[in-house]
C-alpha cells in the first residue's frame, strides 16, 4: 500500500510541475497568435507594432498603454498607445497605417486605427481584437460562388424617373455621423486618415471625387502612388503578412486609384485589416492587393503612406465599423471602361482605357471621374464648342443600352453633363427588380470647334385669336453665332378641347424637356425609362392641355376627366395613380443643338353653334 501511495504521489507531483510549464507557454490563438483582452490592458504595459515603412515587409515599432477608453462605440472599447518610432515621432497620426497590428506581452491586442485632429503627439487609439475576429465570424449571406454583395439593392421600392435620388446622400451621411469626432478627456478622435494614391487623373477629377468620398474618410491623393507595373514585379510577395500593406484597387489602367491600409491578421477564414471601416458598406465586394510602401510623407495637415499595388489578391468581402475583411480566394467584379476623344487632332491621348470596381454604389462616381480625367488632360481649350456624346453601358444578357446625347458652350466641354448612361448605371446596378451585372461602358466624344448650335431667340403666332381645331402657325426666331437669325415655321393643330380657354404653347431645345414615364414596375421599364429622351438636336412644341392624367402601374395614362381620375386615385389604396398635367408634344428636328425655351399665349374663341 505504502508503495502504491507513494506512485500516486508521484505522478501528482509530476502532472502538477507539468501543468505549471505548459501554463508558461503561449497557447496558440487566432491565426496561430495568442491574443489579449482590452479588460486585461493596463496603463505603463509595453510592447510593439508592425507596419510597413517602406517596401513590403513590415518593421517594428514600440508602444506604451496610456489606457482604455471603456464604451467607445456600442459594446466596444479603445485602447489608447503612444507609439515609438523615429519616423512617428516626426509625422504623428499616419493614414495608411490602420490596422497595424499591436502587441503587448508578445499577444496581438488590436489593430492602430484612430487618431486625433491636428495631434501633436504620435497618440492612437487601438481596436480591440476581439471586435474585429467578431466581423471576421460573421457568417456571409452570400451563397458559395456567388460575388459578394452583388444582390443586395438599397432601396425597397422603385424610384420614378426625374425623383432624385437619395441613396448615395443616405450613405455618406451615415458615413459621416460614423466619422464625426468623439470628445474625450484626451482630445477628438476620429478613424485615421484612408488615403487613395490615384495616378493619371486630373486635378478637377482629383477634387470632384475628394469631395464625394471625404464622408468615408477616403482621401483621393495625387502624387500618394500608382497604380503599379501591369505585371507583379518578381520580388513582390505572394501572400498576406501580419503588418503588411493591403490595398484596395478602385480604378486600374490609364488611370488608377487604390486605397491603403494594413493587415492586422492573417488567419485561415480571411484577413483582418483597418480596424475601422473603409466605407461601411457590410457586405461588399471590391478587389484587393498587396501593396508596396514608397514613403510616408509628413505632414502638419495630414501624414499618409505614399504607395502603390505590387499584386492583385482575393476581395475586400467585409466593410464595417470595427474591420475590414479580405478573402485572399474571393472575386471581385469589375468593369471595363472606354473613353474614346475625336476631333482634337495632334492630343497625345485620345483613348483612354480603365477598369473599375464593379461595386454599387461606386461604379457610376468612378465611370465618370475616368471620364473627367480623359476630358481634362485631352481637351483643356477654353473656347466655343459643340459636341455629340454616344454612350453605351452593355448589360449581361440584355445586350447594350445606347444613348446620343448634344451639347454646346462657351468654355469647351469643362462643364460636361455626365453622359445619360452613367444616369442608367446609377439607376441599374441599385435598382429594386434585380441583379443586373455590368459588362463594359464605352463612351465616345465628337468635339466641333465652333459654336454650331442655335439658340431659342423668340416664338410667334401668326394670329392673336384662334378658333378650336384650326392649324396654327408659330414662327420660331432661332439665333446662331455668326449668321443671321434663322425663321423656322412649325404647324400646330388647335386642340378642340381648349375651346374658350387659353393656349399655352412653349418651344424648347430637346434635352430640355423631360418625357411623361411612368413609375417603373419592372427592370424592362426601368431601362426604358432612364433611355427614354427627346433628342438635344431638336426643337419640342409643349402644348397644355387641359385636365391631368395619371401614371398607374407603368402605363401612362393622359387627359382624363375628373369622375376618371378620381377613380384611379381612391383615399383608401395606397395603389393610386400620380397625377401629372398634360401636354400635347411635337418634335421638330434641326440638325444642330437647340438651346433655351420661350412661350406664347393665345385666346381660343368659344364653339359657336
Amino acid at each position: 500500500m505504502r508503495n502504491h501511495s507513494a506512485a500516486a504521489a508521484c505522478v501528482a507531483s509530476v502532472m502538477v510541475a507539468a501543468g505549471a510549464l505548459l501554463a508558461q507557454v503561449p497557447r496558440p490563438g487566432v491565426g496561430g497568435i495568442e491574443t489579449m483582452s482590452s479588460d486585461d490592458v493596463r496603463p505603463g504595459m509595453r510592447g510593439y507594432g508592425l507596419t510597413v515603412f517602406r517596401g513590403t515587409r513590415p518593421e517594428r515599432f514600440e508602444v506604451e498603454v496610456l489606457d482604455t477608453i471603456h464604451n467607445f462605440r456600442p459594446h466596444m472599447d479603445l485602447i489608447l498607445i503612444r507609439p515609438t518610432h523615429p519616423t512617428l515621432e516626426h509625422a504623428g497620426t499616419v493614414g495608411g497605417m490602420s490596422g497595424s497590428p499591436i502587441f503587448i506581452e508578445g499577444k496581438l491586442i488590436g489593430a492602430y486605427a484612430y487618431g486625433w485632429e491636428f495631434g501633436r503627439d504620435p497618440v492612437a487609439g487601438v481596436t480591440p481584437i476581439a471586435s474585429m475576429l467578431a466581423e471576421l465570424r460573421r457568417p456571409r449571406r452570400t451563397p458559395s460562388g456567388v460575388i459578394p454583395g452583388s444582390g443586395i439593392p438599397f432601396d425597397i421600392g422603385p424610384t420614378p424617373i426625374g425623383r432624385p435620388r437619395a441613396a448615395w446622400e443616405s450613405l455618406s451621411r451615415s458615413a459621416l455621423a460614423h466619422r464625426t469626432p468623439i470628445a474625450t478627456a484626451y482630445g477628438s478622435l476620429v478613424p485615421a486618415m484612408t488615403p487613395m494614391a490615384v495616378g493619371g487623373m486630373g486635378a478637377r477629377a482629383v477634387q470632384h471625387l475628394a469631395e464625394a468620398l471625404e464622408p468615408f474618410g477616403i482621401v483621393p491623393l495625387q502624387g500618394a502612388g500608382g497604380g503599379g507595373a501591369a505585371q507583379p514585379p518578381g520580388d513582390a510577395p505572394t501572400r498576406y503578412e501580419n503588418g503588411g500593406a493591403v490595398g484596395v484597387r478602385m480604378i486600374d489602367g490609364d488611370i488608377s486609384g487604390n486605397v491603403t491600409g494594413t493587415v492586422t491578421l492573417v488567419t485561415p477564414e480571411g484577413v483582418l485589416a483597418f480596424g475601422h471601416p473603409m466605407m461601411g458598406l457590410g457586405e461588399t465586394a471590391f478587389p484587393a492587393t498587396i501593396a508596396r510602401v514608397m514613403w510616408i510623407l509628413a505632414s502638419r495637415r495630414r501624414s499618409f503612406k505614399i504607395s502603390e499595388p505590387v499584386r492583385a489578391m482575393g476581395a475586400l468581402v467585409n466593410d464595417r465599423g470595427p474591420a475590414v475583411v479580405v478573402d485572399p480566394r474571393a472575386t471581385a467584379p469589375t468593369v471595363p471602361v472606354h473613353v474614346s476623344i475625336h476631333g482634337v487632332d495632334g492630343a497625345p491621348h485620345t483613348d483612354w482605357n480603365c477598369t473599375i470596381a464593379g461595386q454599387r454604389p461606386m461604379t457610376a462616381r468612378l465611370a465618370a471621374s475616368v471620364v473627367e480625367s480623359a476630358l481634362e488632360d485631352t481637351v483643356s481649350d477654353m473656347a466655343e464648342a459643340a459636341w455629340t456624346v454616344r454612350s453605351r453601358v452593355f448589360l449581361r444578357g440584355r445586350g447594350p443600352v445606347e444613348f446620343t446625347e448634344y451639347g454646346a458652350g462657351a468654355e469647351g466641354v469643362r462643364s460636361l453633363p455626365a453622359p445619360g448612361g452613367f444616369e442608367l448605371l446609377t439607376r441599374v446596378v441599385d435598382n429594386a427588380f434585380g441583379v443586373v451585372p455590368v459588362d463594359r461602358i464605352e463612351v465616345d466624344l465628337t468635339l466641333r470647334w465652333q459654336r454650331d448650335f442655335s439658340y431659342v431667340r423668340s416664338v410667334s403666332a401668326s394670329a392673336a385669336e384662334v378658333d378650336p381645331g384650326d392649324t396654327l402657325e408659330l414662327r420660331v426666331l432661332l439665333g446662331r453665332y455668326g449668321t443671321g437669325p434663322e425663321l423656322r415655321t412649325v404647324r400646330v393643330e388647335v386642340p378642340r378641347e381648349l375651346a374658350g380657354r387659353e393656349l399655352d404653347v412653349e418651344v424648347a431645345g430637346g434635352s430640355e424637356v423631360v418625357p411623361d414615364l411612368a413609375e417603373p414596375e419592372s427592370l424592362d421599364d426601368l431601362i426604358r425609362n432612364v433611355s427614354t429622351r427627346y433628342p438635344g438636336d431638336s426643337l419640342v412644341v409643349s402644348v397644355r392641355m387641359p385636365g391631368q392624367g395619371v401614371t398607374l402601374r407603368g402605363r401612362v395614362i393622359p387627359n382624363l376627366p375628373g369622375s376618371a381620375l378620381d377613380a384611379l386615385r381612391p383615399s383608401v389604396s395606397t395603389e393610386s395613380g400620380e397625377p401629372f398635367q398634360n401636354f400635347r408634344r411635337t418634335v421638330v428636328p434641326v440638325g444642330r443643338v437647340v438651346l433655351g425655351r420661350d412661350r406664347v399665349r393665345l385666346r381660343v374663341r368659344e364653339v359657336r353653334l
